[in-house]
């Protein structure tokens, strides 16, 4: 059973583009970025106050970090599901 391109058992994460599919049909893509990557955001806003009140710089910077990476890539997904660019799977 071949689960990777390298023939590593890895996760292809297939149930979380399903659902932003889904959810892009079913509602659009204006709620989509407002609902499921405004929450995400929110998550990560309310992580980096937090942080900011114990003054712990180095979490700051991380969850900076973190928040682009999980934000643009949330958006790129969306916008290529919306403009019907298949999701592909080996």
């Amino acid at each position: 059973m071949n689960v990777s391109d390298y023939d590593f058992p890895s996760p292809k994460f297939i149930i979380f583009h399903y659902f932003i599919k889904w959810f892009i049909d079913s509602f659009g893509i204006i709620p989509y970025f407002i609902f499921i990557v405004g929450s995400v955001l929110l998550f990560c806003m309310y992580a980096l106050r937090k942080s900011f009140k114990k003054n712990e710089f180095d979490k700051i910077v991380m969850i900076s970090i973190f928040t682009l990476i999980i934000i643009g890539g949330l958006i790129g997904l969306g916008y290529d599901i919306n403009n019907g660019y298949p999701i592909t799977f080996k």
